[in-house]
């Protein structure tokens, strides 16, 4: 707009800054407002490729839908997107929720009660959610302790007992350190628990029992934590069912 002459650029600036009211204006009425005379609005139009005024308001307002619409599509789309994800996470705790045996459940609180000691190990994404798991018992009276380094978690679990308890975390159930750490400890005695969303998978034949989680239907690698809502829940359904802990003096 800076090398057009006087007038024609201060037409080209009043449209740029007005778009949704040219497309309603005649061309005299924007000749008025625009203090542009008629015959350089026409000039505009021209130097712009239309063959006139009518030409170029068809073409504007064409302009402003096809905008207006991306606007809308770009907002309503990232709404969707995070009422997606939160329906997707909900629904995955429900249907834990609903695959969860409260025998089961009350069964386990009940052995984790009885053990003197408790051992929770995962990989990656699953090692945040071993930390919650040990925090959330240990909250509720139990000795529990994560463990993040596989060295370390397999060698203790090799002096693990049947007063020990280890609790081994993996979505897939088959991460090589995770199945080899629930090996380590049931062959010692430890009583073992795995937590997986696979049933049939190389950490669930290492366990004595299996605490499902929910498959999601979304992305739970490559940064994603996903998986750790429906394993709080897990968590958080074992401690209440520990429910309090009676210390001695």
């Amino acid at each position: 707009m800076t090398d057009l002459p006087t007038a024609l650029g201060r037409a080209a600036i009043y449209i740029s800054e007005n778009p949704e009211k040219v497309v309603r204006f005649s061309l005299k009425t924007l000749s008025s407002l625009s203090k542009t005379g008629e015959a350089s609005i026409v000039r505009l139009c021209h130097l712009a490729g239309f063959e006139g005024f009518s030409d170029f308001k068809l073409a504007l307002a064409s302009e402003l839908a096809v905008r207006e619409q991306a606007g809308r599509t770009d907002e309503e789309g990232e709404r969707h997107h995070l009422i997606t994800l939160a329906e997707e996470l909900a629904a995955s705790i429900n249907r834990t929720a609903e695959g969860l045996d409260p025998l089961l459940l009350e069964m386990v609180a009940h052995r984790l009660k009885q053990s003197v000691r408790i051992d929770v190990y995962g990989s990656g994404v699953s090692g945040i959610i071993a930390e919650l798991f040990s925090y959330r018992l240990l909250r509720a009276g139990l000795n529990a302790h994560a463990l993040r380094d596989i060295t370390l978690a397999t060698e203790i679990a090799n002096g693990l007992g049947p007063t020990a308890a280890a609790i081994a975390i993996s979505e897939s159930g088959v991460t090589a350190n995770t199945v080899e750490f629930l090996r380590s400890a049931r062959t010692a005695g430890a009583h073992a628990i795995a937590v997986t969303c696979q049933p049939r998978s190389a950490l669930a034949k290492q366990a004595d029992v299996i605490l499902p989680m929910a498959r999601l239907s979304i992305p739970a690698y490559g940064g994603y934590i996903n998986a750790v809502p429906r394993a709080v829940y897990i968590a958080e359904a074992l401690a209440g069912a520990v429910g309090p802990i009676k210390h001695l003096d």
